[in-house]
């Protein structure tokens, strides 16, 4: 039967059945305060990964965008909390349960990607429950189809670049296209994550949305893939930071020179407390 990634995570970051995804998603399409430009053909996005309750209309919304009018050949999710220590690895085979079917490992690629420098198979780390890549796995299954994939864990260090632009080479190498999706969410402020430089109430949320936040959401847009592997580890405004800074090298690998933010906001407006998180999305 082979290995299956079990969907961990259903029924509480995200809803049980079918049908209550297929109500979430429709339930996101409509929300107004996100505006995708049309006319575009999108390669690659930024996506959040808290549950759907706080995070999901974006990473819906990015993730539609990229299949609108697009049928690539397989779909790259890098994601994973990790250190700066920490290797960067991928799962070269296996199916993956969603709510809407299962998605097939792209284990060709996948193996072949493993050849490059820095990046091990590491199957364990992929098992496990773990919500940067399973949250977005039913959008991709709902929007792309039963399209083969590829899981990532990127360690965000200098590494992280090259890695991203070896997923590019790769796929050319194998004559397929291939479109990415990075998953970081920003800044976790506040005494749940020991982290009050900006001390508490009003003054500590406008610091993350206008300044810590903004910050790295405007260095996504720019492709400024450095930064996430040295100033936003310093600055805490993304948690994956090694998978954005192998997405944005990929997106610059493929030509592209300027991302497009649709969305920003924080867990304070579905739940206000001193705690909260930010999250974005940016199509490229």
């Amino acid at each position: 039967m082979g290995v299956i990634k079990r969907a961990a995570l259903r029924g509480h970051w995200y809803p049980e059945s079918r049908e209550a995804c297929l109500k979430g998603i429709e339930g996101f399409r409509r929300e107004k305060w996100i505006t995708v430009p049309s006319g575009k053909h999108y390669r690659a996005g930024i996506v959040p990964h808290a549950g759907w309750l706080f995070s999901g209309s974006i990473a819906c919304r990015v993730i539609e965008a990229l299949a609108r009018g697009s049928r690539p050949d397989l779909v790259v999710l890098l994601g994973h909390h990790l250190r700066p220590s920490d290797p960067t690895t991928v799962m070269d085979e296996g199916t993956l349960e969603t709510p809407f079917g299962g998605l097939t490992v792209h284990d060709a690629f996948s193996k072949h990607l493993a050849e490059t420098p820095f990046i091990r198979r590491d199957m364990a780390s992929f098992m496990a429950p773990e919500n940067t890549l399973e949250l977005q796995l039913p959008f991709v299954r709902r929007f792309f189809g039963e399209i083969p994939v590829c899981l990532m864990g990127v360690a965000p260090n200098a590494h992280a670049m090259p890695i991203g632009q070896a997923v590019i080479h790769t796929a050319a190498q194998m004559g397929l296209t291939v479109t990415l999706i990075g998953s970081t969410d920003l800044t976790h402020y506040g005494p749940n994550f020991d982290f009050t430089p900006q001390g508490k109430g009003e003054a500590a949320r406008k610091w993350v949305d206008e300044s810590n936040d903004r910050e790295a959401i405007d260095q996504m847009v720019c492709l400024d893939a450095p930064y996430f592997t040295e100033t936003a580890l310093q600055k805490k405004n993304a948690c994956c930071a090694g998978a954005v800074a192998a997405t944005l090298a990929a997106v610059s690998a493929l030509g592209i020179r300027q991302g497009t933010e649709i969305a920003h906001t924080t867990s304070y407006s579905k739940s206000p407390s001193e705690s909260f998180v930010g999250y974005a999305g940016v199509i490229f």
